[in-house]
């Protein structure tokens, strides 16, 4: 019976993901064994699927229906329909086309070729399974890279077992499967489920931890397949810039992968151009609630048509709020606007008899200071009629400040 590398793609964020992988397993490492891939086409455009058929050997169709037909006595016993998005990876036990699966998420990337672990591990039995520890807690194997038989029993078993109230610790395919298989077999009989402890080199996940860079750097050369966990991903790098300065360089790693087989501009932008990924709960089968009045139900009893032009005219909304009702009151008290500017009265002009009184009463003085003003201020020359002081007011005015000056000047020479 043949044997494959076998993933998993559920959603379009990760599309890219199993392009590279795909490539890199069977254009850069020349892997001899077929590429298989559980896909549900739903959820995949018709651009990805394209590029999936181009690459991937065997395309092997799942879709909720299919799910839950394997889970179908789970899901009508706890009332769970999400568990046909959690417990997915459980139909690699399903697939008896091939004597043994070599499983990949389909955010890995492999650097040398693992066509090695089909011989090394070729005698390992369907109740067991070949794993990587996890990063976070090395007594549980992380789920990114499984060595597997495939068997109906033990689908069967892994079916029902996830049945049991909480079976997962995580919620997730990872804490059922370690709850399935343990690294020390409770049982002592051979048909005991076992985890058969792999090196961490062939799933490396990378960590923040301090003491993950040494060990990083020591031991690079041997890592044979690198695991990019957590919510971004490398082809996320480009929007976002939160990463850290070691997993940048081996984002760099993906990126030399992608840019060397999707050069075409069409097929980069489907592949990048996407949103981050939602994880497992978007696709979760929940019923959706809806409002009673969102129906197209007919009412049994139609209400009957009226003819609107014979209602009272309801132009103004009726009164509401406390202050609508309040009763117009006209002002009792008006004011009136008062001019900023009031008009100037101007003083009354004196009279002609006054004038003359005053001339009659200083026509000595004045005939007197006449010839004084004459000489000193030379208004003979060029002149023919003599001045006279009362001729213009202003000029009077004058008189004063040039008589002083005059004088100030003659007393000055003096």
């Amino acid at each position: 019976m043949p044997t494959a590398f076998i993933t998993l793609l559920t959603s379009e964020p990760y599309v890219a993901g199993a392009l590279v992988l795909a490539q890199t397993l069977k254009n850069e490492l020349h892997t001899k064994h077929k590429l298989a891939i559980l896909l549900d086409p739903t959820g995949i455009s018709p651009k990805s699927l394209e590029l999936i058929k181009l690459i991937y050997d065997d395309i092997i169709p799942i879709d909720d229906k299919l799910i839950n037909g394997s889970l179908k006595e789970v899901i009508a016993k706890l009332g769970r329909d999400e568990l046909n998005v959690t417990f997915t990876k459980i139909l690699l036990w399903n697939q008896i086309q091939y004597s043994k699966l070599v499983y990949l998420d389909s955010d890995t990337l492999p650097l040398k070729n693992l066509d090695h672990l089909f011989e090394l591990y070729k005698d390992t039995e369907a109740h067991e399974i070949v794993a990587s520890p996890d990063i976070g807690w090395p007594d549980i194997f992380n789920s990114g890279l499984l060595i597997l038989t495939p068997d109906e029993q033990i689908h069967k078993e892994l079916v029902l077992f996830s049945g049991i109230q909480d079976a997962s610790f995580d919620g997730a395919d990872q804490g059922l499967l370690n709850e399935f298989f343990h690294l020390k077999p409770k049982e002592s009989n051979s048909t005991s489920k076992k985890w058969i402890r792999l090196p961490f080199v062939y799933n490396v996940t990378p960590s923040d931890n301090y003491q993950y860079l040494p060990a990083l750097t020591r031991f690079f050369k041997d890592i044979n397949l690198l695991h990019f966990i957590g919510q971004f991903k490398p082809w996320h790098t480009k929007v976002n810039s939160s990463t850290l300065e070691s997993d940048s360089r081996l984002h760099a790693l993906w990126w030399e992968k992608f840019n060397k087989y999707y050069t075409e501009e069409s097929d980069r932008i489907g592949l990048l151009n996407i949103n981050l990924a939602q994880g497992e709960a978007h696709k979760l089968n929940f019923g959706k609630l809806i409002n009673s009045w969102d129906t197209n139900d007919t009412p049994s009893q139609l209400i009957e048509p009226f003819d609107q032009t014979t209602l009272e005219d309801d132009s103004q909304p009726s009164k509401i709020f406390p202050w609508e009702h309040r009763e117009e009151k006209k002002p009792t008290r008006i004011f009136h606007k008062v001019n900023e500017d009031p008009p100037i009265r101007k003083p009354p002009i004196l009279k002609s008899s006054r004038k003359s009184g005053t001339s009659t009463s200083t026509s000595a003085s004045t005939s007197a200071s006449t010839s004084a003003l004459k000489s000193n201020y030379e208004f003979n020359k060029n002149q023919d009629n003599d001045f006279d002081p009362e001729k213009s007011l202003d000029e009077i005015s004058k008189l004063p400040i040039k008589l002083l000056s005059k004088k100030g000047e003659s007393e000055s020479k003096k």
